[in-house]
């Protein structure tokens, strides 16, 4: 057997009408289109849900070189984990599901980090903020599960306690408490062409 994948250079040249190179493989040639498209579609379903209204503080939605990150950030007097807890709060459990919603119909693998703020004290909760991130990102994950998102669309569970701030002047702010959904920009999958 000999196996060859094809570029993307290949994929733009292909007759689109041979069963080689089938409308699937359109999308790894348009990749970019296609993945602008999938962020306006999840920021438009987001705005469009009331109930999101109240986390809109909290939520953070940018494109970076790894794909749309959907952040979940903690902001004074509003915390989406009680300390020490790797339990969502019950305002977050029910963005979450609401998020999957859009999410499941797109079609980009997740990737979801959490992270902590460094502590103010040299005092430690029972967790760790290795433990924490970690337990938090898999808490998200089963939310989403639950919620209908299939295993395979899981790429990533990852904590990076406060390794990564987002505002590293000030590592104790509470906004440096998060959680990172990514919808990875990855090409799709391309089919394997035999040769015998």
């Amino acid at each position: 057997f000999f196996f060859k994948q094809k570029t993307a250079y290949e994929i733009y040249q292909c007759d689109w009408s041979s069963d080689v190179c089938s409308s699937d493989l359109l999308d790894l040639a348009t990749n970019d289109r296609t993945f602008a498209l999938a962020a306006a579609t999840l920021r438009q379903a987001i705005s469009d849900m009331p109930e999101l209204t109240e986390l809109s503080k909290n939520l953070i939605i940018q494109e970076t070189k790894d794909g749309l990150d959907v952040a979940l950030v903690d902001q004074s007097g509003r915390s989406m984990f009680a300390d020490g807890s790797s339990e969502p709060q019950p305002f977050v459990r029910d963005a979450l599901i609401k998020l999957a919603g859009p999410i499941r119909k797109l079609s980009n693998r997740i990737a979801i980090t959490g992270h902590t703020a460094r502590p103010a004290t040299d005092k430690m909760g029972e967790a760790s903020p290795w433990d924490l991130s970690v337990s938090r990102a898999a808490a998200v994950r089963t939310v989403l599960s639950e919620a209908g998102l299939p295993r395979d669309r899981f790429a990533l569970i990852a904590g990076k306690a406060d390794t990564e701030p987002l505002f590293p002047d000030n590592p104790t702010l509470a906004a440096n408490r998060r959680i990172d959904i990514v919808l990875l920009r990855e090409p799709p999958p391309l089919p394997i062409q035999k040769k015998f």
